[in-house]
């Protein structure tokens, strides 16, 4: 091969490498940019979300004080729900209160009776909800009967207790008695359903608190 061949294939060569250099090079540069786009559009999104959050916890924290500022009394303690566990979503939350709570105080938001205060300590509570106690006195209309148990299915109260001869019918609201140390007039929900069973009457109650979805809570201190 001559001194000119081979100078036309080292020429050939050296372009070659650095085309191809140039090519690594330029593909690892668009690389690296579709990898920016998609980091920062993905940043954006996280911070839209994370703004979208932050709008929807302060409007629930708005209606909340606004409804607060209803009950012009300091036994009124704002509090927010911490901890709800899926396998006893409808016994108990965990609530943190602006101020220590009592044991045994009712529970309510804007809607209704939620629980009751079981326990707590400086910074927390645990609240026993409606759809988790036994046994509660209750009032329909004049009548007298004993909350007894939740149907987790169609999501309704049972009241037992009640004499089957009690005029009581769809509609009528249902409210805490008082009796067993619990405020009276605290509003449970209303009237579905009747049924006889011998001589008593059971009543299906739909509650008129959304047991779903709790955020923001009162407690009636003691």
């Amino acid at each position: 091969m001559n001194n000119k061949k081979i100078v036309v294939l080292c020429g050939i060569l050296m372009v070659t490498v650095i085309f191809s250099k140039s090519i690594v090079v330029l593909f690892g540069n668009i690389t690296s940019l579709f990898r920016k786009n998609n980091l920062q559009v993905l940043n954006d999104e996280m911070y839209k979300i994370k703004i979208e959050n932050i709008e929807s916890e302060l409007a629930s924290y708005e209606r909340a004080y606004a409804n607060y500022k209803i009950y012009d009394s300091p036994s009124y303690i704002l509090a927010k729900t911490s901890i709800r566990k899926i396998y006893d979503f409808y016994d108990y939350i965990i609530i943190t209160p602006t101020s220590k709570v009592n044991e045994s105080s009712c529970v309510i938001n804007e809607s209704g009776l939620v629980g009751v205060v079981k326990s707590s300590t400086d910074k927390t509570a645990k609240v026993t909800l409606l759809t988790g106690i036994k046994n509660l006195s209750v009032r329909v209309s004049s009548s007298y009967g004993l909350l007894t148990d939740y149907d987790k299915k169609n999501k309704l109260l049972i009241v037992k207790n009640i004499n089957n001869y009690e005029n009581i019918e769809v509609g009528d609201k249902v409210y805490t008695s008082g009796l067993e140390g619990i405020q009276d007039n605290l509003l449970i929900g209303e009237v579905v359903k009747t049924k006889l069973e011998g001589v008593e009457r059971i009543v299906y109650v739909k509650s008129s608190v959304d047991f779903d979805n709790i955020n923001y809570v009162y407690v009636i201190n003691r």
